[in-house]
C-alpha cells in the first residue's frame, strides 16, 4: 500500500506474532497484517512490499529466547532497515526495554530515535484488548504520516504552479507590454492606454500571487534587524515626491530581513494608494509592559505603521487581510494579505486600527526585540 487508500497494511514482527496479528486483523478498521518471526524474514517482506506501519513485538522476557526465534538483535536489525518516515510501533510490557533495542537507555528515548510509539501490554491481558489499543495507535501514526505526505504533495503542486505563473504567464504579458509600448510611440489612443494599464495590473497581480505563494512558509532563519534602516530602504522604493516618512524607532527586531522588507513595502504602498501622494507615514516601535528583550515576555511588543489618510472603517477592518479584498481601482487585493502571511510566518500577529490622526494604523505584535 502507498498510504493513500482505506486499507492499512501492517507488518507485524515479533516472538510468536500470530495471535495478536490475528486479533488485529479482526478489528473493523480495514487492517491487512503480514507476520514475520525473524528479522531476516521481516526485512525481506519490507523489500517486497509497501507498508503503512511496522509493529515490532518485544521478546517475552519470561520465555527462553535462546533458540533465536526473536530477540533484541532482531528488533535493532528491523528498525534500522525501515525507511526514516515509516511508522514503527513497539508492542510489549514495561520491562521489555525498546530503548535498549535501538541504542537508547529507555523506551521514552527510543521514540525519537526511530520507534514512533510504544503500546504497553500486561502479561495476562486479553489479546483483543491489546489489538484494540494497538489499532488506535497505528491509526494515529499512519494518519500523521499520510498528512505529512499530503502536505508534501501540496507543496510540490504549489512549486509547479509558481513555475507556470513565472514563465508561461509572465513572458507573453511582457511581449504584449512591449508591443503596446511600441504602438503608443506612433499612435495616441485611449484604447492603447487601457490595454497598457490592464497589462501592468496583470503583471502586478502575478507578482503578488508569486509572493503570496512563497511567503506562506514558516521562517527558519532569523537575525537582528535595524528597523529604522530597513524602513528607510523600503521607503526609497515606494515613495512619491510629496509623501513623508517619519520614524519613531528605538530598537531592533528579530526576523528574516527579506520578508520584513516585503511586509513594510506592502504597508507603505497601501498607505500611499489609499491616503494619497501627500500622505504622512510613521513607523514606530511598541514598548512592552515591562522591561524585557523578548517580545513574547511582554504584551503588545512589536512595531506599527500608521498614516494620516482617510483610515479604514471599523466594519471592514476584519476583511482587509482577506485574499483579493481591495477598495482601490488599481489594487490587486493581495498586498495586505501578503503582509499578514509574512507576519504569521514569523509567529507574529497583525491588526489594524485607527491612527491618532484618523488614518490607518497597522500593529505587528509578538515580535522579539533587541536593544
Amino acid at each position: 500500500m502507498d498510504g493513500s487508500g482505506d486499507t492499512t497494511t501492517v507488518l507485524f514482527a515479533g516472538f510468536d506474532p500470530q495471535p495478536v496479528a490475528t486479533a488485529l486483523s479482526r478489528e473493523p478498521d480495514g487492517f491487512v497484517v503480514d507476520t514475520a518471526t525473524t528479522a531476516a524474514e521481516a526485512v525481506d517482506l519490507l523489500r517486497g512490499g509497501a507498508y503503512d506501519c511496522v509493529v515490532v513485538g518485544a521478546p517475552d522476557s519470561a520465555r527462553d529466547t535462546a533458540d533465536g526465534a526473536w530477540g533484541p538483535d532482531d528488533i535493532r536489525t528491523l528498525v534500522r532497515a525501515t525507511d526514516e518516515d515509516l511508522p514503527v510501533v513497539g508492542l510489549g510490557t514495561l520491562a521489555d526495554g525498546f530503548g535498549d533495542a535501538v541504542g537508547a537507555e529507555t523506551a521514552g528515548e527510543a521514540i525519537p530515535r526511530r520507534i514512533t510509539d510504544v503500546v504497553y501490554t500486561g502479561r495476562d491481558t486479553d489479546l483483543e484488548d491489546d489489538a484494540t489499543r494497538l489499532t488506535r495507535r497505528i491509526a494515529a501514526v499512519v494518519a500523521s504520516r499520510r498528512a505529512v505526505r499530503e502536505a508534501e504533495r501540496r507543496e510540490e503542486r504549489l512549486e509547479h504552479f509558481v513555475e507556470v505563473v513565472s514563465h508561461d504567464l509572465r513572458n507573453p504579458l511582457n511581449v504584449a507590454q512591449g508591443r503596446v509600448d511600441l504602438a503608443r510611440e506612433s499612435c495616441a489612443s485611449a484604447d492603447l492606454e487601457t490595454a497598457a494599464d490592464a497589462i501592468d495590473r496583470s503583471l502586478d497581480l502575478i507578482t503578488d500571487l508569486l509572493t503570496l505563494a512563497r511567503e506562506g512558509e514558516t521562517v527558519s532563519t532569523t537575525e537582528p534587524i535595524d528597523l529604522e534602516t530597513l524602513a528607510q530602504t523600503c521607503w526609497s522604493s515606494v515613495q512619491t515626491p510629496t509623501a513623508t516618512l517619519r520614524l519613531d524607532v528605538d530598537q531592533s527586531i528579530v526576523g528574516t530581513p527579506g520578508r520584513v522588507k516585503q511586509l513594510l513595502e506592502n504597508l507603505f504602498s497601501n498607505a500611499i494608494r489609499h491616503g494619497g501622494e501627500g500622505v504622512v507615514v510613521t513607523v514606530g516601535t511598541m514598548e512592552p509592559l515591562y522591561t524585557t528583550t523578548r517580545g513574547d515576555a511582554g504584551a503588545g511588543v512589536g512595531f506599527y505603521v500608521a498614516d494620516d489618510g482617510t483610515g479604514i472603517p471599523p466594519d471592514v477592518r476584519d476583511r482587509v487581510f482577506d485574499t483579493g479584498y481591495t477598495t482601490a481601482s488599481d489594487g490587486t487585493g493581495f498586498g495586505l494579505n501578503i503582509a499578514a502571511e509574512i507576519a504569521t510566518a514569523h509567529g507574529w500577529e497583525i491588526d489594524v486600527t485607527a491612527s491618532r490622526t484618523g488614518g490607518a494604523r497597522f500593529e505587528i505584535t509578538g515580535v522579539e526585540t533587541v536593544e
